[in-house]
């Protein structure tokens, strides 16, 4: 009885662990999410890259928003810098952001982010 016992549980965390979902989605709470497509010296720009529709942005056509001093970076990437150095366009970087309300007086007239997580 003990050995049916300890093999459905082995069975049980084997299924577990090959359901993995590795496909990359927007973090539960954020305003908005998608592949990041351009990286400017203070806004971002993202939708759903071209070369892959499995990462499906979350919203129709890509749009810019602005990174200030006050944005919260979470995730693989820990500030602008890192993000402008590591960003290429051969590399995908999925993005879920949090938008602060809009500012009407920027220089983009864009949603200025509060927080940002970036996953690799």
């Amino acid at each position: 009885m003990r050995k049916i016992a300890v093999f459905s549980l082995i069975i049980f965390i084997f299924l577990l662990i090959s359901c993995n979902n590795t496909e990359k989605s927007i973090i539960t709470g954020a305003d908005y999410g998608g592949t990041i497509l351009e990286v400017d010296d203070d806004s971002i720009v993202i939708g759903t890259h071209p070369d892959d529709m499995s990462l499906a942005a979350s919203y129709e056509g890509p749009f810019e928003v602005v990174i200030d001093d006050n944005t919260e970076f979470t995730g693989d990437i820990s500030n602008l810098e890192q993000l402008k150095e590591q960003f290429s366009e051969d590399k995908k970087l999925f993005a879920s952001i949090w938008a602060k309300e809009k500012v009407k007086y920027n220089d983009f007239n864009n949603q200025v982010l509060s927080k940002i997580n970036i996953e690799k």
